[in-house]
């Protein structure tokens, strides 16, 4: 089997501007990796490919099969989606109570337990996400579409989830911010760009190097075209000047009626050519100017957008900002996560890890409760429903119009367009995430808490998300998977332990800490 698109256009009702245009690749048994910014229509090709959307103009053959949607808020969604054999969601039912041995492998291998479904509010979004690719997996699709299938799974869990998926033998679309994930898995990678898409054989670390390879070979053109057309246009203004001078030579307007001589020289000059050579070289060197102004439009920017924003902190004035007594939190199905006093300073910078649903997103909601009031905190969810979805947008277009510009400028910094946000109702995840931290910019926030930090973004985004928090002059408390992002920020650690409940939490200085800073973080925290 293959899947074709060519030519391949879509455009949503609400778009001024396709999201796709002109698409055309071919995927053939293996993963493809279809990576680019939030925005840029990753989540649509999926789709598109799955047979669950239709293109505009061009064509998709061989479309269908399943599709893993990012978001995980109910087990109906969670079970996928897709034209391979229902156009419903798919039952979770069919998948326990398989006599095969292939469900109970997947089970086995990704750690579900047969109680999930009737505790999925319980669940952690890791837990939910396995759950997911577990019914997938085991329906077998000629086509298996994930958007970004590692999200809010610890290091152990994704070393599961990429054995399980390795053994996949169809076609695989493979969604992610995961560098490690597309590099192991996928034999070739889709870039996109701009509605455009570029394939580009081997893992996204060596594609990305291409990429960057001939982006600097573009701006190497751009620049040397600039130049050559500065030159052309001294040139063709001094030809045009020249030409103009010998247009008045040769006019008669101004000799006097009987100046026979005068008259002579110009009729002599008109049929030997003379001077007729200037024109003809400033014509030349106006068709050369117009075909570099189009080589020029061709090309990239001379400059990269400018990415990266500051936020607005503000240190609170006060000793400590929350104090979490000592006691046990319960984490629903009987499980319990015993903490020792916690305490989060002005200065703390704080990392929170764990596995999957030992509790992390439970105890940053129970810190939330602890807060004194009027506490200013831009607050970052793990997940968001695409009725929070909805309502951030919505709530963008309400403020006034110059916080409305700066939202759009910050957004557009964090790696995203803009233009694409203003055209959808509903924002991608990543886009999403970028927004409420665009608007939380205006809160001058003293407490900056995000649950999954990175999840959803892609990886410019990501690493621009670091440099941002990196220059925030608040505390930071950060629950993440990603120990580099991690050891970037943090200089404490709050590190849940145990492999079943009760799970308990452990603070410290977090270990080989990269993080710096011109003033003394607390090392303490009991």
């Amino acid at each position: 089997m293959v899947i074709v698109f060519n030519s391949v256009q879509f455009s949503y009702p609400s778009s001024v501007h396709p999201v796709l245009e002109g698409i055309s690749a071919e995927f053939h048994g293996g993963w493809t990796g279809v990576t680019g910014d939030n925005g840029a229509g990753k989540t649509t090709l999926l789709m598109l490919a799955a047979g669950l959307l239709r293109p505009q103009a061009g064509s998709v053959s061989g479309a269908g099969g399943l599709y893993c949607p990012q978001r995980t808020d109910s087990i109906s969604e969670s079970a996928a989606s897709g034209t391979e054999g229902t156009s419903s969601p798919l039952p979770w039912e069919d998948f326990f109570s398989a006599p095969d041995g292939e469900a109970a492998r997947l089970m086995s291998l990704l750690g579900i337990d047969a109680d999930w479904p009737y505790r999925w509010e319980t669940l952690s979004h890791g837990e939910r996400k396995r759950f997911q690719l577990g019914i997938a997996l085991w329906r077998a699709p000629e086509l298996l579409a994930l958007d970004e299938p590692t999200n809010h799974l610890d290091r152990n869990t994704r070393t599961l989830v990429t054995e399980a998926l390795n053994s996949y033998s169809g076609i695989g679309l493979l969604v992610s911010h995961d560098r490690a994930l597309l590099d192991t898995l996928c034999r070739s990678c889709l870039f996109l760009r701009d509605g455009k898409a570029v394939l580009r054989p081997g893992g996204v670390s060596k594609g990305l190097a291409d990429e960057e390879r001939e982006l600097v070979e573009l701006l190497h053109l751009h620049k040397k075209l600039s130049g050559e057309r500065k030159r052309l246009a001294l040139e063709t203004d001094s030809r045009r000047r020249t030409a103009e001078g010998s247009r008045g030579r040769l006019s008669k307007k101004r000799l006097d009626s009987g100046d026979s001589d005068a008259r002579g020289k110009i009729n002599l000059a008109r049929l030997s050519g003379k001077d007729r050579g200037a024109a003809d070289q400033y014509k030349i060197m106006e068709n050369r100017l117009a075909r570099l102004d189009a080589h020029i439009a061709a090309a990239p920017a001379a400059g990269r957008r400018k990415q990266g924003i500051s936020l607005e902190t503000s240190p609170a004035k006060m000793d400590r900002l929350c104090l979490v007594p000592a006691g046990e939190i319960p984490l629903g199905g009987g499980r319990r996560l015993v903490v020792p006093e916690l305490v989060i300073r002005p200065a703390d910078r704080i990392a929170l890890t764990g596995q999957n649903g030992t509790g992390k997103s439970t105890l940053i909601r129970h810190v939330l409760t602890l807060l004194p009031p009027g506490l200013s905190v831009l607050y970052i969810p793990q997940e968001i429903s695409a009725e929070e979805a909805g309502a951030a947008r919505a709530g963008m277009e309400q403020e006034t119009e110059k916080n409305r510009g700066e939202i759009l400028s910050r957004f557009s910094r964090l790696g995203s367009d803009p233009a694409l946000l203003l055209q959808s109702r509903l924002p991608s995840p990543g886009e999403t995430r970028k927004l409420l931290i665009a608007r939380g910019v205006f809160l001058g926030p003293a407490l900056i808490i995000m649950d999954e930090s990175t999840n959803h973004m892609d990886l410019t985004s990501a690493k621009l998300l670091e440099e941002t928090l990196a220059e925030a002059d608040c505390a930071l408390l950060l629950a993440s998977h990603d120990d580099v992002f991690l050891s970037s920020l943090a200089g404490i650690e709050w590190a849940i332990t145990g492999r079943q409940s009760p799970y308990r939490l452990e603070p410290g200085p977090r270990e080989n800490a990269l993080f710096q800073s011109g003033r003394e973080t607390e090392k303490r925290n009991h």
